[in-house]
């Protein structure tokens, strides 16, 4: 059976392991077809991201959009781009995670993440909250291939400045909090409640980056029909636009900037966390 949905395999962009193996081979191409074609989307309440992109069941509560590390992806793109959440004289991540949480709550917005009922040695089990040093690491030392990706895949226009602000701010970083301390941040700002809780071991055999406005993919579904053996990453790209409005400051300039910086965090998590086998396919 071939697949009717176009997709990529990230190649050389692949630094990580997770990618289909040899017994998920038998549904791989329809798996592909279904979950690539937005089968098992459905909609989401929230429009700025909340939850993360990783495929594993276990999440409770109403579908939020999705993005790496949730709630966290907004910190992140704060950090790449003016640092309005930087306390002053606290260069870590966990001091701008938490005024980040904070200015969320204050304007009513849900927060959320994850960490896992097993987590194997990690210290939060978020692997775009625990591997952020290397994630930043990727987008400095990747630059061009991100850049290449974001406007020729996704139709991001892209000036030289921006994009330097950018990696120059990734490349910079050098004071890394444990992911366990963001976690306890996370649950301590947001309640229990806020953080899922996931389930065995990592199966994703595809990325989708779904532009599907108000859609997130829902993982309850795919279980059901699938079983345990494939799962997907699942990155809400829709949601990058007002979740970087809700952060800006100053204007227009500032909202393309984290959002471009949104996708560039999103891209490498998954080439960080991905094989170079790991399909990837655009859900417009």
């Amino acid at each position: 059976m071939s697949t009717g949905v176009t997709f990529i395999t990230l190649n050389e962009l692949g630094t990580g392991v997770i990618q289909a193996g040899d017994n998920q081979q038998e549904r791989l191409e329809e798996f592909t077809n279904r979950v690539g074609s937005g089968e098992f989307h459905a909609e989401t309440n929230g429009v700025i991201p909340c939850k993360c992109i990783d495929g594993r069941c276990g999440g409770h509560g109403a579908l939020m959009p999705n993005s790496a590390g949730g709630s966290e992806t907004l910190m992140v793109a704060d950090d790449l781009t003016t640092k309005n959440f930087a306390l002053n004289g606290d260069s870590s991540t966990v001091g701008q995670f938490k005024e980040t949480l904070r200015f969320l709550k204050e304007a009513g917005n849900s927060v959320g993440g994850h960490t896992a009922a097993n987590l194997h040695g990690a210290p939060s089990g978020c692997g775009a909250n625990d591997k952020l040093p290397a994630i930043y690491a990727y987008m400095a030392q990747g630059a061009d291939q991100l850049r290449a990706v974001a406007t020729g895949v996704l139709g991001y226009e892209i000036s030289d400045e921006d994009h330097a602000l950018i990696i120059n701010n990734a490349a910079a970083r050098t004071d890394f909090s444990a992911g366990d301390e963001v976690l306890a941040n996370l649950k301590e700002q947001g309640g229990e409640d806020c953080v899922d809780v996931l389930q065995g071991a990592h199966t994703e055999v595809i990325a989708v980056i779904n532009r599907r406005l108000g859609t997130t993919l829902d993982r309850d579904a795919i279980q059901a029909e699938f079983g345990d053996d494939y799962e997907a990453f699942n990155v809400d790209e829709w949601s990058f636009n007002e979740g970087a409005r809700l952060i800006s400051q100053t204007g227009v300039a500032e909202q393309r900037q984290k959002r471009i910086a949104m996708l560039y965090y999103n891209l490498a998590t998954a080439g960080v966390l991905c094989g170079p086998g790991m399909r990837v396919t655009v859900l417009n």
